[in-house]
Formats: structure tokens, sequence, C-alpha cells
């Protein structure tokens, strides 16, 4: 797998088909069995070991910046995503001094709060559970080319969900950093089989040696030959804690301690999922019947804070897994975003060259050659810059009823 120790929402592998990058090429393969399709030399792991194009690391690097911008301007995650203790305050009256001492608001409802991020699936936090060490991978050549590039793992399962399963690098402990993708997953028969390409799973520790060099695609040993195979999903029993400032009344309900929050566990339900107005309510997990039972506020007043945990993010149906594939609507999106922060040329090949110069080009700028754009002031004055991969990004996310404003 095209990996690199900046985790992107957009894998590697899917950025480099949307470039056009040769998979075995991008991955630090070289083959004979595919002359045609080779163009200039293997990609590295990182610049320095290579002088004439850019590393895996820098890629990615560009990639997440890319995501943060964008995620940042629209006002939710690209694809599902767990937020962690998001720290909110909690309504208050407006006349000052004032309390509020039951959390209702004036339909008898409770207040609600408004999450940094939209598209709110649920309140919760990830849970990572390891489901089979050291899977096998077998290789097959369904094509029949000479190349063995189809890889299939297989584990047993308790449940039916394929989102709910991901493949990492044996022996690094389920670490986002080495996840395997993108990967196909079918469950049947409490069985799940997971499908990949064999460029996807290189020797780890022959990318990262100091004198690396270009892999023999035709040479066994430079695959990994085994996966972890984990179950990730969320996990519903934390999902909020309000918050009191400490009282100067130690007759009131509530702790007494100096410089600290009484605090209290709650849960919340979703008043309106697109713009992340979540209900907060206090409340009781119960592990038997894995859902929060009623109670009470601890101390005798209204919040003053909530803490949030959450799963939230732009979910596709189209997709074979939405909980872990980005919308094929973002992915351009982010590849040209992405490709236009790159401060040199990519690699040899006349064909990624032209398309990363194309949406490095920016439309600031004029000359007596080249000439220049006609662009509106507004989308001249957008944050997410002025070249064309920006400005491209910047139309998807304020296309009709896609950003939220925060």
């Amino acid at each position: 797998m095209a990996r690199a120790s900046t985790v992107t929402k957009l894998s590697l592998d899917e950025f480099a088909t949307l470039l056009g990058f040769n998979p075995l090429g991008f991955n630090g393969f070289s083959s004979t069995l595919f002359p045609n399709n080779v163009c200039g030399e293997a990609f590295f792991q990182w610049d320095w070991m290579h002088s004439d194009r850019i590393g895996r690391e820098t890629i990615a690097q560009a990639i997440n910046q890319a995501e943060m911008e964008m995620e940042a301007e629209m006002g939710f995650y690209l694809m599902p995503t767990w937020t962690v203790e998001e720290r909110l305050d909690y309504p208050h009256p407006g006349m000052p001094g004032v309390f509020g001492l039951d959390g209702m608001n004036t339909r008898g409802l409770f207040k609600s709060v408004e999450a940094n991020h939209g598209h709110v699936i649920s309140g919760g936090i990830r849970e990572k559970t390891l489901l089979e060490n050291a899977a096998a991978i077998v290789r097959t050549d369904p094509d029949g080319d000479g190349y063995s590039e189809l890889c299939t793992v297989t584990t047993a399962v308790t449940f039916t969900d394929i989102d709910q399963v991901r493949i990492y690098y044996a022996s690094m402990d389920g670490d986002d950093a080495y996840e395997i993708r993108p990967a196909t997953v079918t469950i049947s028969g409490n069985f799940a089989t997971i499908t990949f390409k064999a460029w996807q799973v290189p020797k780890l520790d022959l990318q990262e040696k100091l004198d690396a060099a270009v892999l023999n695609a035709a040479t066994n040993t430079n695959y990994e030959t085994t996966v972890d195979v984990y179950r990730v999903r969320n996990d519903p029993s934390t999902q909020l804690q309000f918050m009191w400032e400490s009282s100067t009344d130690v007759n009131c309900c509530g702790t007494c301690a100096a410089c600290q929050f009484s605090s209290q566990a709650g849960c919340f339900h979703l008043r309106d999922q697109r713009l992340g107005i979540v209900v907060p309510a206090p409340g009781t997990w119960d592990a038997a019947d894995q859902e929060f039972d009623t109670a009470e506020f601890s101390v005798c007043r209204d919040p003053d804070q909530v803490k949030l945990w959450y799963y939230s993010g732009w979910k596709d149906s189209t997709v074979k897994r939405p909980y872990v594939e980005m919308s094929n609507y973002w992915k351009f999106a982010v590849a040209v975003f992405a490709a236009s922060k790159f401060e040199r040329a990519v690699c040899g090949c006349s064909n990624v060259n032209q398309f990363v110069e194309k949406w490095r080009r920016d439309a600031a700028y004029e000359s007596m050659n080249e000439g220049g754009f006609k662009v509106t002031a507004e989308l001249m004055a957008n944050k997410l810059g002025t070249t064309m991969g920006a400005l491209y990004a910047y139309r998807q996310i304020h296309r009709n009823g896609i950003r939220i404003i925060k």
C-alpha cells in the first residue's frame, strides 16, 4: 500500500489513480510484464531517496492539507470521522447573572447546542478490536497476464456490517498510518472476504531503507504475506459530559473542589442532523440493554459547558462502504487541490506533469505570453487560494445545498 506517516482520508493509491500514475511504479515496483504502461521511474517514500520526484510522504502532506482546508470551509468532514472531546458552551439566559434551572427551552424540551461539524451521524467514540492477527494473504492471477495482482484474505466474523472490517500491516497494532486502502469486503456465512491489489502491500522494511531500491514486481519476497484484520465501529456508550463551574455556595448541590468542574455523563439526540444541532440530556449507560437510562442533573442548575464525542461526516450511500469510502464527488476535488500544492515537478511522466501543471496554474497571475483568466472577485477572494485546483474545490463546496455555514 502506498502509505505515509500523515494519515489522509483520500488514500494515496486512489490519489495516484486519479492523477494517472502507474500503480506499480507509485508503490515502488517495476515490472517487465507491462512495458507499455511504465512511465519514468518508481516512486520512493521520502523526497531525499530520489532527486527527480517528490516522495509519497510529501504527497500525503499535500492531500492532508487540502482536506483540512476544504473541511474548514465546508463545515463538515469529507467522510465519516470521529470527534473527541469537543467543548461547547451550554445555552444561557439572555439576562446577565441569570441561571437556567432545568435545562428546558420555552417549548418544554431540552435545550440544544450546535456541534462544530455538520452531518452528525451519532454520538460515540471509535472502537477498534483485533479480529485476526497475521491473517494469510492469498495471491492469484484472475486475468492471466502473468502477474498475481489479486490479494484475498478471509477471516471469521460475528457481524454482517462490511463497513466495520479494516486491514492493516501486520504487527503495527492497527495504526491508521498502516491501514491498507482501498479494499473490497464481502461477508457471507460468518466469514469476511477482503480483496485488494498486490502492489498495495510492498514489504514494509524495504520501503524505509536508507539505500531503498526499486522493487522487482516478480519477486515474491518483495511483498507482505500477512495482514492484521480489525473491527472498527462506533461505540455509543461515551457521548457527552455536562460541566459545571465551582459554586461559591457550599450548601448548593455539586462539588466544592476549587478550580475544577463538576461533571456528569449524558447522551444526545439530533434535532438537525445536517447542521449538527444536538440535544444533550443527562443519562447513564446500560451495558446490558445497550442504551442510556434517563437521569436528572446532578447539580441544581443548568450546566455551563458540555463536551461532545460524536461521529459525523458526508456519507455517500451510492458507494459500497459509505462509512469507509470518500464520495466520488469529493475525491477529484481533493486530488486536484492537493496537486495544486506541489512546489515542483512530480515525475518524468508527461501525462501526470501536464495534469499537475494545469491545476497548479494561478488564476491571479497574468503574463504577455500566457495571458490570464477572467475570474469573479468572489472567487479571487476565496479562502482556499487562486490556483485552478483551489478554485475547483471551492466551487464544489459552494454548490447549492453543500456548504454548511458555521
